[in-house]
């Protein structure tokens, strides 16, 4: 763990309990019951409202309207649950610097990367880690947030140098800081005592030499993120497009797939609710 994480921990939202209670539960310890996820849950009235709304958008509604949580946990599934305790928790906390230009490029970048995530898992035949990814590729650059929280001028100007000189911001993050942001965002999940996997995913995203034992979720968010930068915001770097075409080959994609990430996802999601629900629970605005 980085030896001075809490400097920049101390800078961040405090997350609410519920939602670290939740992040907590991993696979291996699913014997809570429903009524207990429900009680967990129900203590943050807020929170129960927002997950009913979303649970009720088109993506999500069944035959029904979903009127209790109890209902839309049954209906929905502990890890699609999860998934959105965490978006509507990260929606709430993150709220101060909302309309900077940073936060709006940052949580675009993460929306549109856990989207991509979750449809990759999907393509890759891990249906049942889909919600992880998801999660992963939303939080995966946390410590950026940390680091534009310390200081928001510092900050601002390291990103600016990497957008124009091409030297990779983790590069430049070291020099400034000490540490980078993976480093960073991999020493807060654990810190927040968040499962390993979403710690390795902060840690390890977008590297070549990945040591996780969590390695096919670690490249499937690679993969999401790396797209979303090189062909969808167009943030192009050619060392960038060559680790994607590096670690596209340990998924089980396909070229056609990858035509499919470049030209037609922005129009399917789009039209998608829940990814408009995320957009707009962010203020997402272009």
């Amino acid at each position: 763990m980085v030896d001075n994480y809490e400097s920049y921990l101390k800078n961040l939202p405090v997350i609410p309990e519920v939602a670290t209670r939740i992040m907590r539960i991993t696979e291996d310890k699913l014997d809570i019951s429903f009524k207990e996820l429900e009680d967990i849950i129900k203590v943050d009235p807020g929170l129960t409202v927002k997950i009913l709304r979303i649970a009720n958008s088109a993506l999500y509604a069944r035959q029904r309207e979903i009127k209790s949580l109890q209902m839309a946990i049954t209906l929905l599934g502990f890890k699609n649950i999860k998934s959105l305790v965490m978006l509507v928790t990260a929606s709430n906390v993150f709220t101060r610097y909302k309309k900077t230009a940073f936060y709006q490029s940052f949580w675009k970048h993460s929306i549109l990367s856990a989207f991509l995530a979750k449809h990759i898992a999907l393509r890759c035949n891990k249906k049942e880690q889909s919600e992880e990814v998801f999660l992963g590729a939303l939080l995966h650059c946390i410590g950026r947030v940390a680091f534009f929280n310390s200081d928001q001028e510092k900050y601002q100007s390291v990103a600016a140098e990497a957008e124009s000189s091409g030297v990779e911001l983790e590069k430049l993050e070291k020099e400034a800081y000490g540490m980078d942001h993976k480093e960073l965002g991999g020493s807060i999940l654990k810190g927040w005592n968040f499962p390993d996997l979403y710690v390795d995913i902060a840690r390890e995203n977008e590297t070549e030499n990945i040591t996780s034992v969590h390695k096919a979720l670690v490249i499937i968010v690679s993969a999401a993120t790396l797209i979303v930068d090189v062909h969808i915001l167009k943030n192009y770097r050619p060392a960038r497009k060559e680790l994607l075409g590096s670690l596209f080959k340990h998924t089980a994609l396909k070229e056609s797939d990858l035509d499919y990430y470049k030209h037609d996802v922005m129009g399917d999601l789009k039209k998608d609710p829940m990814f408009q629900e995320c957009q707009a629970l962010f203020g997402i605005t272009g």
